[in-house]
């Protein structure tokens, strides 16, 4: 006998559930990078997309409902009563729509890597859209690296103008936001099907942070902050104590560094751990070992600040050479991440002032460069090596760094100094043009 809450309907009653299911079985058959996924992901992204699953939440629930319509009467005067049921199932198309994205980035990002020889990273992305799976096996720590990194991310955003539109479909308006340049009509269709009026528009303004995709933002910072955090324990030394407790934990299928007298339940476990002397206390109270505590919290402490970090170093520090090594046709023609701002604004510019704690400048390094662009006459590598050597980074350093000759990044550096000398500078550079 079915429940009071159970559906009376099949979800093969409404078609677009079809996307649902081809969704959950793409995304399951997904354990490794495959170039091939790429095509068959954006394939399934459109069809979806064109079934309304990118609509607002109360759009999706109305087109779900219209789909309905072609049920038989009994069977639609039974749905109606069934608001609940058509709003789990605008949810779980929200959940199929927002993984298939966040797949599909990941498999692009992981071409990236490939090219740029981060293969070590490509499998810690979340290629088959579950990056829940990933935070989770990252611990705490990782979990607080992560969203400490997208609030920095998001909360450094440019505004860019856009437009505003209002959008009226099934007796219900919703507000669309639309970029310049963007299909006004098209994507109103996609959203919310052909029968949609635009009631009116007005400008505005949107955030955009310098990772411009929602999916490429989680595919990516949620790869780093596993890829940091599956690296930490192994990297991390311990006394003796410590070495004996966490081998226990790892007997019972627990994490590192646990604090088994702060969680609930594990009454078994505690009580073992309490014949070995790594706790004091029975009868399910039970403190532990000073000695011992002292090392875990310390560990504790050192590995949740290494996390964020680390994190934030492997975000940034790609990103940051990339812009420094590469002019604004080069990003264009090949640009390091999908969605990555092809010249970075000056609140993007603020993510890099983490990177001062690590003796390079990353922040005036940039704005100096870009607003140099154009305007000396210095390839990429050049111009970057020059930079970063007026700034005082040596020869040497340089020339492993960028991946130039030492003799060609002194070169660099002399035709900087020369040129910033305003007219005797211009002349030099006249010279040199006229003997090329």
């Amino acid at each position: 006998m079915k429940s009071e809450n159970e559906p009376r309907v099949p979800y093969d009653a409404i078609p677009s559930m079809a996307h649902v299911h081809s969704a959950t079985e793409m995304l399951a058959g997904i354990s490794s990078f495959d170039t091939a996924m790429i095509a068959g992901l954006e394939g399934l992204k459109e069809k979806m997309e064109g079934s309304g699953f990118s609509s607002p939440f109360r759009g999706l629930v109305q087109r779900t409902m219209e789909e309905a319509g072609d049920l038989s009467e009994a069977e639609w005067s039974d749905l109606k009563k069934q608001n609940a049921y058509f709003r789990y199932i605008a949810n779980l198309k929200k959940y199929s729509m927002a993984r298939v994205n966040i797949a599909l980035d990941a498999h692009r990002i992981a071409r990236g890597f490939e090219k740029m020889g981060y293969g070590d990273v490509v499998g810690h992305l979340p290629l088959d859209g579950n990056h829940i799976r990933l935070l989770m096996e990252s611990g705490d720590d990782g979990v607080v690296a992560y969203r400490e990194l997208m609030d920095k991310v998001e909360g450094a955003a440019e505004k860019k103008g856009c437009f505003i539109a209002k959008v009226k479909s099934n007796g219900t308006t919703e507000s669309v936001q639309v970029a310049e340049g963007e299909n006004l009509e098209m994507k109103v269709s996609r959203m919310f099907g052909v029968g949609a009026e635009i009631v009116s528009t007005r400008p505005g303004v949107r955030s955009v942070p310098i990772l411009g995709t929602k999916g490429v933002r989680i595919a990516l910072v949620s790869a780093i902050v596993h890829y940091v955090s599956k690296s930490m324990g192994k990297e991390m030394g311990m006394g003796a104590e410590a070495a004996l407790y966490n081998s226990r934990l790892a007997e019972f299928g627990i994490r590192p560094d646990v604090r088994m007298d702060m969680v609930s339940g594990f009454e078994k476990e505690k009580a073992e751990l309490a014949k070995s002397g790594f706790l004091v206390g029975a009868g399910g109270k039970y403190a532990m070992k000073g000695s011992l505590k002292t090392e875990i919290m310390g560990r504790r402490r050192k590995r949740a600040e290494e996390t964020r970090r680390r994190s934030a170093l492997l975000l940034l520090s790609p990103i940051f050479k990339f812009y420094l090594m590469n002019n604004e046709e080069a990003r264009r023609k090949e640009n390091l991440y999908p969605s990555l701002a092809i010249t970075p604004g000056d609140r993007h510019m603020m993510l890099f002032s983490y990177m001062d704690a690590e003796g390079l400048p990353a922040r005036s390094l940039l704005k100096r460069k870009i607003g140099m662009e154009g305007k000396v006459p210095l390839a990429g590598k050049e111009l970057a090596s020059a930079l970063l050597m007026d700034g005082g980074k040596d020869a040497a350093w340089v020339s492993e760094y960028i991946g130039i000759e030492k003799e060609k990044a002194e070169g660099a550096l002399y035709v900087l100094r020369n040129f910033s000398q305003g007219k005797r500078g211009a002349e030099f550079v006249g010279r040199i043009r006229k003997k090329d």
